[in-house]
């Protein structure tokens, strides 16, 4: 299987499109195809949602090598073990759940870089000082709350989704949020 990189992700997309229109990316056309090795489909289902999960991946490691490597290993996960999911409505949750435990692992397994090293100095320059103490702040949190301040306001995820993802309950999810938030406003009064 070749390497995903996430500014190529387009390029197949446009070409699979001219050389397959017949494919489309409903869950049993992804679950045929990728039994028939065909991993085109996959890639075309997550470079229409490359910003949405690139976002998640960047909010986790600040690293667009590392990103690239969650896109990876995410993608040979869902091809591996795609048979074992029944439900489609489940699909998007359940990948969103492997990119998200993959993001998990390379924090386990590598220190924490700095987001000030991963910037150049032209974009600390033109950057505020908001983003950077926002960005502290959520350092500061706990995973949990993190997690799912990440999830719904950087992910877009509702407070559903967020509850499938991580499989939870509702009432969890929103407790976690708002304590979250309050911790963040807290992370953030003590820099100023």
């Amino acid at each position: 299987m070749e390497r995903v990189n996430i500014d190529k992700l387009a390029r197949i997309s446009t070409a699979t499109m001219s050389n397959s229109s017949d494919i489309n990316n409903s869950f049993k056309t992804l679950k045929r195809e990728i039994g028939k090795n065909n991993l085109e489909p996959l890639y075309e289902w997550f470079n229409n949602r490359k910003d949405k999960y690139y976002k998640i991946g960047w909010a986790y490691l600040y690293n667009h090598y590392d990103v690239e490597d969650v896109f990876q290993n995410t993608i040979m996960k869902v091809y591996q073990n795609i048979s074992q999911l029944r439900e489609e409505r489940f699909f998007e949750t359940w990948v969103t759940s492997i990119f998200i435990n993959e993001c998990k692992r390379i924090l386990r397994n590598r220190e924490k870089i700095s987001i000030i090293e991963d910037l150049d100095k032209t974009e600390v320059q033109q950057g505020h000082n908001i983003y950077l103490e926002l960005k502290d702040g959520l350092d500061r949190l706990e995973d949990i709350h993190r997690e799912v301040l990440t999830l719904k306001y950087i992910s877009g995820y509702s407070q559903e989704e967020i509850g499938e993802i991580l499989n939870i309950p509702i009432g969890t999810v929103k407790s976690r949020i708002y304590r979250g938030l309050k911790q963040l406003r807290s992370n953030i009064e003590e820099v100023e």
